[in-house]
């Protein structure tokens, strides 16, 4: 292979760019893994606090337990919440399994939605345009002499002609189907919200016995100043834990730019790569030409792939 001098100036500039293209990206890719070592540690640290911020909420939440426990009337009012809590959530299964039959339903009509889209793709023209000319076609074919050559033709149209036909007649059924599937979907999800009201209209109940319960709380104050006291701890740690987040967020979107830039070094690593490619191909095909040009002037033939690289050179 042989390169003139600016040609192979040009190879070493690039092979010198493409190398330092390559140290680019061993130095985001460093970068990058420092950066997920980094969320890993901070993640074993989120979950170190969680579990402690955990152990604080049950302390807190064991205390005021005790406080309930030492309110009889309180009692009254909690036992009446539950017993509405557990009405609530009868009616919330009621309403949830009929929203889930209602989206079954819907989900297996958007099938027959899609297949029917699916079949009138396949239609490529109005249908009573086709079924008008396989009329006309039918017509020609009974009342009207025609060679065989004619008839074969028309036959081959019929068939093509009536496969559409088909295709629209098959969505139009899953169009029904659809229809009457949505229908159904919605009575079930009527049905589901009137169950919807009744959680609502409970828990209104609910939550006013609960309100009276935690009047009689006040009169707990010293358990309860303990139990607030575990709760700051508890929110002193999410807090700390918030921040942790934040900071891992960040380094994700640095993780993430980073990994932007790598892939375009990517794109230029093989940008570079092809190019060099390409000025050692050139420098091959110029050998050729040389040589072809020699059989030329010796009045040798030539082939035609010999011919076709002197033209995309402009050598003829």
């Amino acid at each position: 292979m042989v390169f003139s001098e600016e040609k192979l100036q040009e190879i070493k500039r690039l092979e010198k760019q493409l190398a330092d293209v390559r140290k680019e990206i061993d130095d985001l890719e460093e970068e990058r893994g420092r950066l997920e070592r980094k969320v890993r540690k901070l993640e074993r640290e989120i979950e170190r606090l969680e579990r402690e911020a955990e152990r604080y909420r049950r302390k807190r939440d064991e205390l005021n337990e005790r406080v309930r426990e030492l309110r009889e009337r309180a009692e009254e009012h909690r036992e009446r919440r539950d017993e509405l809590n557990e009405e609530v959530q009868a009616y919330k299964k009621k309403r949830d399994e009929l929203n889930e039959q209602a989206n079954r339903i819907a989900r297996k009509a958007k099938e027959h939605v899609e297949r029917a889209k699916v079949l009138r793709a396949k239609v490529k023209r109005p249908i009573g345009e086709i079924r008008r000319e396989i009329e006309r076609l039918e017509r020609e074919i009974e009342t009207k002499p025609i060679s065989p050559r004619r008839e074969e033709r028309i036959a081959e149209r019929l068939e093509r002609l009536r496969e559409q036909l088909e295709y629209w007649k098959r969505a139009e059924k899953h169009s029904r189907e659809a229809d009457r599937l949505f229908s159904r979907a919605d009575e079930l999800r009527e049905r589901a919200n009137k169950y919807h009201q009744l959680v609502v209209k409970t828990a209104e109940k609910a939550n006013k016995h609960h309100d009276k319960m935690l009047e009689y709380y006040e009169r707990a104050d010293r358990i309860r100043e303990k139990a607030d006291g575990y709760h700051r701890k508890y929110e002193e740690l999410r807090f700390k834990v918030r921040r942790l987040r934040d900071e891992v967020r960040e380094l994700r979107a640095r993780m993430e730019e980073l990994e932007q830039k790598i892939m375009e070094k990517r794109a230029e690593e093989k940008a570079l790569e092809v190019r060099i490619k390409d000025l050692e191909k050139a420098a091959v095909d110029r050998e050729k030409i040389e040589k072809i040009k020699e059989k030329l002037e010796r009045g040798e033939k030539v082939s035609w792939e010999e011919l076709q690289l002197l033209q995309q050179y402009g050598e003829m």
